[in-house]
């Protein structure tokens, strides 16, 4: 028996309708219904040539929310969602869908600030020496612009970790999927939600096989990764909290294996190709299929080795990531 695991991060219209942002994309490439006929047409390509297809998706958009319920819907599939973003991100999220005939025994929807506000608490000052304290930061903040704490930036992010526990031919099997914070500028706060929702992965799967697929906003030479994939490695240690005592401690013997790394050897070249302002000419891998236990990636989903274009979205890929799948054996 085996399971086909499929991840794509589509980009949010309010990102997309902007020629500005993508000056080297044709601006009807950019439209909404034109990519969301690409899009409605490379799901299906999956869950038709596929047995038991899961769709993981990133970027999910108050827009094309009506259009994926009914077109799961239409291929009797449930889709479960949160979205958490703001306004000025289409209100942003994640999903995952699945055949209706396939077996769930629960949801989780987990928010990783949420949940590492939960293993924190504020440090306690000293009453005689508060004000004193406070007077001070006023003043100096007059001067200098105080260092954020890693931990408060983390724990103010709203994205939310989405893992369903399956059974498909009598094997349990939890799939989960997650879109990390894109903080290139703060990596100590990445790490914090790398870790951290790998750590949650292997607590809500409790000894159980499961896939963790999702956008990652991290490169396989990262040092991030290198914490997700590398047991006992030590150079991704998480900041320390000037503000809270966070009782969270990695485990770094629980690790991760990506599909295409262990089926090609390697990670794609590219899963993420545009051209913005702030962001020219940006090639590279960013997307992942993960997974741990007893089951073994048979295929994975072909991608190109390098762009045809001269930033994506274009004619034929209606999003800035590539769509990536795996299909595993279940053993």
């Amino acid at each position: 028996m085996t399971v086909r695991v499929v991840s794509y991060n589509l980009l949010v219209p309010i990102l997309a309708n902007r020629p500005e942002h993508y000056p080297k994309c044709q601006p009807e490439f950019l439209q909404t219904d034109y990519r969301w006929n690409l899009i409605q047409s490379q799901l299906e390509q999956e869950i038709f040539q596929h047995e038991n297809t899961v769709i993981c998706l990133q970027e999910l958009s108050l827009p094309l929310l009506p259009r994926l319920e009914l077109f799961f819907r239409g291929l009797n599939y449930s889709f479960f969602h949160n979205l958490y973003g703001q306004r000025h991100e289409d209100y942003m999220g994640v999903g995952i869908a699945i055949p209706v005939s396939m077996q769930l025994n629960s949801i989780s929807i987990i928010k990783i600030g949420d949940h590492l506000r939960s293993m924190s608490k504020l440090r306690k000052k000293a009453n005689l020496f508060k004000w004193g304290w406070d007077l001070y930061q006023f003043v100096m903040s007059k001067f200098i612009q105080f260092a954020s704490d890693p931990w408060e930036t983390a724990m103010a992010r709203a994205n939310a970790l989405i893992c369903l526990q399956l059974v498909i031919d009598d094997k349990p099997l939890c799939i989960g999927t997650y879109h990390m914070p894109c903080l290139y500028k703060e990596p100590e706060v990445m790490a914090i939600h790398s870790s951290v929702v790998k750590d949650l992965m292997f607590q809500l799967a409790a000894g159980k096989d499961f896939i963790l697929a999702g956008g990652f906003n991290i490169k396989p030479w990262d040092i991030c990764y290198q914490g997700l994939t590398e047991k006992g490695y030590v150079g991704c240690n998480l900041p320390k909290s000037s503000t809270y005592e966070i009782s969270y401690r990695p485990n770094a013997e629980q690790v991760l294996k990506s599909a295409y790394r262990e089926k090609n050897g390697t990670e794609p070249v590219y899963t993420d190709f545009s051209d913005t302002p702030h962001s020219p000419d940006f090639c590279a891998t960013l997307d992942y299929i993960f997974f741990v236990g007893r089951i073994m990636p048979e295929k994975v989903l072909e991608l190109p080795d390098h762009p045809a274009s001269e930033s994506y979205p274009d004619d034929t890929h209606p999003s800035d990531h590539l769509m990536i799948a795996a299909t595993f054996r279940l053993l």
